[in-house]
């Protein structure tokens, strides 16, 4: 089972291009006039456009606004910010300022056919005269002087008055590791565990006459799998048993970050295992039998609230299920199948978000913890 380790794309809605529509793009509040309709047609028009232009940008997750909002100083900001924030977008990719500028010129013709289509549409409605024109004559005024200041630094724009800083964050980590395995046949059997992160934040913060605004995204995606490969013999009940070990160690690993498992290292820093009675064990056992496998808990069980001595519990039952699973007789033809089981299990705690994002010193006592109890389980 292989990773699937594509770019993740963001859907880009068309919104509707109707005076008082309201699609994918704006929408307008109740009282709206005929102006505020045409600017609101206008911009989504637009914008229907750059997300045409603009890798990474969508018209939908503009807000709905109401009539007050769309001036042409105000629908023209937003298209320029629009621009903007794909631009931020594209530099946080790594793109260059050659690549910047050719972006910035796209967005520019996106506009202009924006503006185009919008007046062929107004006018064959006759809505294209008077006050509306006027506007949409504004509007497109001071959309392209607001374009044209994208291309100076940041520093040399002139911001008339308007403050705003709009940033596009995207962080992906890709990670694969290997581990081998060898049967008492000697054929070789390399496991190879991936996972992919793609963490995506956007922002942006704006103040004008002493109001302030602004607005953050975040979203975030993980996958992760593994896949075989066989350097030897291995007939199909072989390979079914080895995936079947991998799923169910991953069933393991995860119970070990529960927190009543690594609270019972918290409470008995020196707890040692019995290893008597894991050998002797009977894997039919019930729950209230497996206090046995901790010596420690079996001493102290008896002064312990319910409460208190659920870290036994399970700790116990993790035990029993890892001394279990590592010696299924389906696995007998691996040439030692509980050092195998015992090195997938701590890859895949390895490999989890809660192992990886944890504190340096967390993450010791994660190793130490599941060395402890690998030991444990082994002896």
């Amino acid at each position: 089972m292989a990773i699937d380790n594509s770019s993740f794309p963001v859907s880009l809605k068309t919104p509707d291009f109707r005076p008082g529509a309201r699609g994918a793009g704006q929408g307008l509040a109740a009282g709206d006039n005929g102006s505020a309709r045409s600017l609101n047609a206008l911009q989504n028009k637009i914008l229907e456009n750059l997300a045409r232009q603009i890798p990474g940008q969508s018209a939908s997750s503009m807000k709905r606004l109401d009539a007050n909002d769309f001036t042409p100083e105000k629908v023209a900001e937003r298209i320029a910010g629009f621009v903007e924030l794909g631009l931020a977008n594209a530099r946080a990719r790594g793109a260059s300022e050659e690549q910047l500028e050719n972006l910035r010129q796209q967005a520019t013709r996106g506009v202009e056919q924006g503006f185009k289509e919008a007046r062929e549409i107004l006018g064959g409605l006759n809505l294209l005269d008077g006050k509306i024109k006027a506007d949409v004559d504004e509007t497109e005024r001071l959309t392209f002087d607001a374009l044209e200041n994208l291309k100076l630094a940041p520093q040399d724009r002139d911001l008339a008055g308007v403050t705003r800083l709009s940033m596009m964050e995207r962080y992906q980590r890709a990670e694969s590791l290997e581990l081998n395995i060898t049967t008492q046949s000697g054929a070789q059997v390399s496991i190879q565990f991936q996972s992919a992160q793609d963490t995506r934040v956007q922002a942006e913060a704006r103040m004008e006459g002493g109001e302030s605004r602004g607005w953050l995204d975040v979203s975030r995606s993980e996958q992760s799998g593994y896949r075989f490969s066989v350097q030897g013999d291995l007939n199909p009940d072989e390979l079914q048993a080895i995936e079947n070990l991998v799923r169910d160690v991953g069933q393991l690993a995860d119970e070990f970050f529960n927190g009543d498992v690594q609270r019972a290292f918290e409470m008995l820093p020196d707890l040692r295992f019995d290893t008597s009675q894991l050998q002797s064990m009977d894997l039919n056992m019930t729950r209230t039998e497996t206090y046995k496998m901790a010596q420690s808990y079996e001493q102290t069980r008896q002064m312990e609230s319910p409460e208190q001595s659920m870290p036994g519990r399970r700790i116990g039952q993790l035990m029993e299920a890892m001394q279990e699973r590592f010696n299924q007789p389906s696995l007998q033809f691996l040439a030692n199948p509980m050092d195998d089981g015992g090195l997938i299990m701590k890859t895949l705690v390895e490999q989890d978000t809660r192992f990886k994002e944890a504190a340096t010193e967390q993450q010791e006592r994660f190793q130490e913890n599941m060395a402890r109890l690998l030991d444990a389980v082994r002896q």
